[in-house]
């Protein structure tokens, strides 16, 4: 049943590679949009929780199957629960209120990837039946808006500027949109810009990107940018193709995309117009760790490390890396995974999903853990030559009982393992920390490899959570 349930949730990656709190939670009652379908069943339940280092986890009443999620003002969090089918509401206290939706599915498990409240309602794809649904948590009804092609598989959800409402058709090579008046549009992508659109992005009204995963054989993906208004997509960012993109952030000076097919995260910076490849910490099971989605809040990148179980920030401003583990103990071996699928962005908690373990959690983006990795706070690359060594300082500040390690990665290939730029540190770990201790690294680069620029991560790592720090090593002819 295990294997069934993680083949289930890594489908996609294969194919690329009752409570007065929620009394108190006032919606507007939306007008008639879609089918009306009927009232959703509704069940009510106090979730037990687990807390550790920096994650809280609720477990599910049942084996739902929880994917896509979406926070909403109060911090309350609606997620899809695909085994139902229907939607979850849950409130930071662990007071959960559910919607089964009036469908009857053989078997009952739709898959459930985009949820989005909008229009005073509560939005999510139903694969299973090609269409939108739409849930009016004022009254309970459930409605829905159906697909053309019955093999659509409706993916992820967007809000779009203009009171819009946008969703990626996995396998229909579609954009959809719905407009404030219910009407339905769907855009065909030209067979020559791919067809497997994973998740759409708005900068403004009239600018838009979305990512291309690439078809099954070359898991080559790329980033398209179109006008809304006037929907004619066409490549962005140059030649380079990231692998099995399946999500992407836009920040103020450039585009995070998830390499669902890799151990690196992709960059394109505005300015230079340039790309470059952020590797994640290896996993010792498996040599891809396999970002799946990626979201912005200012200067912070969350991202899902899939196949490492871990979710992960990137600190744009300091160059750093903290990686936290959704399990406790962390995972070892893939059938130890919780399957974290999707996860959204709150005011100061980061949501997620676990599909198999049947968690819906979050981590708390104002924890701080006990220690922490210091760079020489310089920004310049440092220049190596083929064949040449260099060496440079860093600092492990804090307090730690347990022991840290050390690992290292780089940007040289997909699964960030390093090949031909080799890495050490003048210790094998600290065995206490106490206030701050200096770490000497030698890189050393063999004469094969080829001249260009590179990213470096160096992680301290308790075992549960890594704090990484990234360098820029460029190597001259």
């Amino acid at each position: 049943m295990q294997g069934k349930k993680i083949a289930y949730a890594i489908g996609f990656a294969a194919l690329l590679s009752a409570s007065l709190l929620y009394v108190a939670f006032v919606f507007t009652p939306a007008p008639s949009c879609g089918i009306k379908l009927g009232p959703a069943s509704i069940s009510h339940y106090q979730l037990p929780s687990v807390h550790f280092n920096g994650v809280t986890k609720f477990h599910l009443p049942h084996d739902e199957f929880p994917n896509g999620i979406a926070v909403v003002s109060d911090g309350s969090v609606w997620f899809g629960e695909q085994n139902l089918p229907g939607i979850g509401h849950l409130f930071e206290n662990g007071t959960m209120v559910e919607y089964t939706w009036p469908i009857n599915y053989s078997p009952s498990t739709t898959s459930i990837w985009g949820v989005a409240h909008w229009n005073g309602r509560i939005w999510a794809s139903d694969a299973l039946g090609a269409q939108i649904i739409s849930l009016d948590p004022a009254t309970a009804t459930v409605y829905a808006i159906k697909l053309n092609n019955p093999s659509a598989f409706p993916y992820t959800i967007t809000i779009g500027m203009n009171d819009t409402l946008w969703f990626t058709e996995l396998y229909g090579s579609k954009l959809g949109r719905i407009d404030a008046k219910c009407s339905l549009t769907e855009y065909p992508i030209p067979s020559n810009l791919g067809g497997t659109p994973t998740q759409i992005q708005f900068e403004n009204s009239t600018f838009g990107y979305y990512v291309d995963a690439g078809n099954a054989s070359s898991g080559l993906g790329q980033v398209l940018s179109f006008n809304p208004t006037q929907f004619a997509p066409r490549p962005f960012g140059g030649n380079f193709r990231p692998l099995a993109a399946s999500s992407l952030a836009i920040v103020s000076n450039g585009l995070w995309v998830t390499q669902h097919a890799s151990s690196n995260m992709a960059y394109y910076d505005f300015a230079t117009q340039a790309w470059s490849q952020y590797p994640t910490t290896p996993v010792s099971y498996i040599d891809s760790t396999l970002p799946y989605f990626v979201a912005a809040n200012g200067s912070l990148v969350w991202f899902n490390e899939h196949y490492a179980n871990r979710m992960a920030v990137i600190n744009t401003e300091d160059g750093l890396l903290t990686e936290y583990s959704l399990s406790n103990p962390p995972a070892n071996k893939t059938i130890q995974i919780d399957n974290a699928l999707t996860f959204a962005c709150g005011k100061d908690k980061v949501w997620f999903t676990e599909l198999t373990a049947n968690y819906v959690g979050y981590v708390d983006a104002s924890y701080r853990p006990n220690f922490s990795i210091i760079g020489s706070g310089e920004n310049q690359p440092i220049e190596l030559r083929p064949g040449d060594n260099v060496t440079f300082t860093f600092s492990v500040s804090g307090s730690s009982d347990t022991p840290l390690s050390f690992k290292f990665a780089d940007s040289e290939n997909f699964t960030s393992l390093p090949s031909r730029i080799m890495m050490s540190a003048n210790v094998d770990e600290i065995k206490l920390l106490n206030n701050q201790t200096n770490v000497t690294v030698t890189i050393k680069a063999e004469s094969k490899l080829m001249p260009g620029n590179y990213i470096l991560l160096v992680t301290v790592t308790n075992g549960s959570i890594n704090r990484g720090l990234y360098v820029r090593l460029q190597i001259n002819e």
